[in-house]
């Protein structure tokens, strides 16, 4: 049986090279980044390390491999990042989709799914619980370019050969355990693998704020597995095959607060850890919550790996993995 060829743009982050693993026995997969990967198989996953914002060189790339199937996973979110190199940061973000759904829609790509964020929608909702259909008003530069880049794919795609899924993912967290591989950024900027980080040394965790409108004046997040982030994803290739386009939240329906989590970390990890608090970071939102009820009932598709505890047990054994192994990662915080 012949392998569909899937090409996965950002493979070698943490999402695409956790849904490389899984998806290796189902399609003949493409990478394209600008970073390695030390936890892929070099020899299953062909590897093309190329800057995205290059067009010639994607739609060279792209016309070569002709794959049946894009996932763009590609981008630059960290916020700091932001502040440092604006303009580069629009660059990552903004030309490199452009170039990639040009490409795609040149070559006549049967199948593009798109990586948005739960950061389109801002504090649009005052209930802060947002489906598809709430009011998108991203209140950071992360979340403007990834509305500017849903705008793009609908735009393009709309009327031509090419089949659209867009994902607005919450808050992806925790690994791969049964293929040992997960968040391994350096520097890590993530609040999970930092919180935990903090604690096996005993260091004090900072939080970002305590006056916001939520329960215990911290944000509130609705935190989802890597596994059920991949099983979505697969889920919308299958779906592009009966249906033209369709946009899906991706998250739990549960929120937790940073204090929350941190406090559920404290209790799996003896540490003489104390939790101080800073001001409010610009740009965080109070609560972002996802209704799944579009995902479930279209996509047949269940976040069946995200309890919360479920989540913080397979960080840590991601982070004892690595520290087994002598992998260590710097920490923005």
């Amino acid at each position: 049986m012949i392998k569909k060829k899937l090409l996965i743009t950002g493979g070698n982050g943490f999402i695409g090279s956790v849904l490389a693993k899984n998806l290796e026995k189902f399609y003949k997969i493409f990478i394209i980044d600008i970073q390695k990967n030390i936890f892929l198989d070099k020899k299953k996953f062909k590897t093309i390390y190329q800057d995205l914002s290059n067009k010639k060189k994607v739609n060279i790339i792209i016309k070569n491999i002709k794959p049946e199937i894009i996932i763009h996973l590609a981008t630059q979110s960290t916020v700091d990042f932001i502040k440092k190199k604006k303009n580069l940061y629009i660059k990552n973000n903004i030309l490199v989709t452009n170039n990639i759904v040009d490409a795609a829609e040149k070559f006549k790509i049967k199948k593009f799914i798109f990586a948005s964020s739960a950061s389109v929608y801002g504090n649009s909702n005052r209930k802060n619980i947002f489906d598809e259909e709430s009011k998108l008003s991203p209140n950071n530069l992360y979340g403007k370019t990834k509305l500017i880049n849903e705008l793009t794919i609908k735009k393009k795609f709309e009327k031509t050969f090419t089949r659209y899924c867009i994902l607005r993912f919450f808050n992806v967290c925790s690994s791969d355990l049964k293929n040992c591989i997960g968040e391994f950024h350096s520097p890590e900027t993530h609040l999970l693998p930092i919180i935990i980080n903090k604690i096996h040394q005993s260091k004090n965790i900072y939080i970002y704020g305590k006056n916001y409108n939520t329960k215990d004046g911290t944000c509130v997040r609705d935190y989802i597995h890597i596994l059920d982030v991949v099983a979505a994803l697969k889920k919308s290739i299958v779906f592009l095959d009966k249906n033209k386009n369709g946009i899906f939240n991706l998250g739990t329906k549960n929120g937790f607060s940073v204090l929350q989590l941190t406090k559920l970390c404290l209790k799996k990890i003896k540490s003489n850890t104390k939790i101080k608090f800073l001001k409010k970071r610009t740009g965080d939102n109070p609560t972002l919550i996802c209704n799944i009820n579009k995902a479930r009932n279209i996509l047949k598709w269940k976040a069946k790996n995200s309890s919360i505890n479920k989540i913080i047990s397979d960080e840590i054994h991601w982070f004892k993995i690595l520290d087994k192994k002598k992998l260590f990662r710097e920490f923005i915080y």
